[in-house]
C-alpha cells in the first residue's frame, strides 16, 4: 500500500465561507474576542423590526415608532466562546481501502471542518479513540495550532502498518469515547464525530448518547468507501479479514453485494434514529466529500437563519 504525504492532504483543503454554522458559535472576531449575533440580552448591535416569536419584550425600543406604527427592538450580541472538539475513530477499520483511502478521507474531512473553525478563530480540539482514548489534543485557536493537530493525527496513523503481522488490531469502543466527552467537557461544545460507525447500533439507544447529545451539539460524519465492495466483486470466493479483529473468513463474491446492501440499510436506519435524537448526520466518500460537507453545512446555516 502507498501512503500519501501530509502535504497532499493540506493542499486539498478548503474551508466553509462564513464559519461553522453551529448554535452560538463564533461568527466574527475583534481583538481576539468571540462575538456571536443572537436575539437576547447582551451588547447593542443593531436595530430590527420587532418579532414577538423571536424577540423579548424587554428588547423593544419604546421611543422608536415607524411611519406605519412599526415597533422596533434591539439586536444584541453576546461575548462567549464555544469549543469545537472532534471525536474521531482511529481504530483499525480506518485502515481499510486501496492506498489507505479511508485514512485520507478521515484526515481531509477533519481538515475541511477544522480549517473553517481555525480561520474564524474558534478553539479547535480533538479526541481520538479506539477501544480507549489514544489522542487528547486540547482546544486552541489559530491555523498553526490546527495544522499541528492534523499532523499529529496523520503521524499516529502513519506509525501503524496493517500489513505487518506484528501490528495489533485496534478495536472500537464508542461507549468509552462518549463517556470521555461526558466527563471532560462541562461547557457546551460543537462536536463532529467522524467514523464509519460500524457497531454503533447498540450505542444509539443508550442513555449515555442521550446525555451527551442533550449537553453538546453533535454532528455525525459517516465515512464510506464503496470500493471496498466493488473491487472484490465477480465470481468465486474471496478471503476477507476482519479489520479490527483480524479473523479471516472465506466469502462468496456474489454475497458481497448483499453484504453492502445490508450495511447501507443498517446505516439508513441508524441515521433515522439519530435524527430522532436531533443529531444531524452526513455520509461522505472520497472525491465527493468536500461537496457533500459543503451542502450539509450550508443547509445547517439556512436552517439557523430561518429560526432567527
Amino acid at each position: 500500500m502507498k501512503l500519501f504525504a501530509f502535504n497532499e492532504v493540506l493542499s486539498a483543503l478548503t474551508h466553509i465561507r462564513g464559519g461553522l454554522p453551529a448554535t452560538r458559535l463564533s461568527t466574527r472576531v475583534r481583538l481576539a474576542e468571540h462575538r456571536s449575533v443572537f436575539f437576547g440580552q447582551g451588547d447593542f448591535h443593531d436595530i430590527q423590526e420587532y418579532n414577538p416569536e423571536r424577540d423579548l419584550p424587554g428588547q423593544i425600543i419604546p421611543y422608536l415608532v415607524g411611519p406605519d406604527d412599526e415597533i422596533y427592538s434591539r439586536k444584541c450580541v453576546e461575548h462567549h466562546e464555544i469549543k469545537a472538539v472532534f471525536l474521531i475513530d482511529l481504530s483499525s477499520s480506518i485502515d481499510a481501502g486501496i492506498n489507505f483511502i479511508k485514512r485520507r478521507l478521515l484526515l481531509e474531512t477533519i481538515g475541511y471542518i477544522g480549517l473553517t473553525g481555525a480561520r474564524y478563530q474558534d478553539p479547535i480540539g480533538l479526541a481520538g479513540f479506539t477501544d480507549r482514548i489514544v489522542l487528547n489534543l486540547p482546544a486552541r485557536c489559530g491555523q498553526n495550532n490546527f495544522t499541528h493537530l492534523l499532523r499529529t493525527v496523520y503521524s499516529f496513523l502513519a506509525e501503524r502498518d496493517p500489513d505487518d503481522k506484528k501490528t495489533s488490531r485496534q478495536k472500537t469502543d464508542f461507549f468509552s469515547a462518549l463517556d470521555f466527552i461526558r466527563r471532560s467537557f462541562n461547557q457546551r461544545c460543537f462536536i463532529p464525530v467522524v467514523s464509519d460507525f460500524v457497531g454503533f447500533e447498540d450505542v444509539v439507544s443508550s442513555s449515555l448518547l442521550r446525555a451527551v447529545a442533550s449537553k453538546h451539539e453533535l454532528v455525525f460524519v459517516f465515512l464510506d468507501d464503496p470500493q471496498e465492495f466493488v473491487s472484490a466483486g465477480g465470481i468465486g470466493y474471496i478471503r476477507r479479514q476482519s479489520i479490527e479483529g483480524g479473523r479471516p473468513r472465506v466469502v462468496s463474491r456474489s454475497k458481497l453485494a448483499e453484504d453492502e446492501q445490508n450495511i447501507r440499510a443498517e446505516r439508513t436506519e441508524l441515521r433515522r434514529e439519530l435524527k430522532g435524537l436531533k443529531i444531524q448526520s452526513v455520509v461522505v466518500e472520497y472525491n465527493k466529500h468536500f461537496n457533500r460537507l459543503f451542502r450539509f453545512f450550508e443547509k445547517r446555516r439556512k436552517t439557523r437563519i430561518s429560526r432567527q
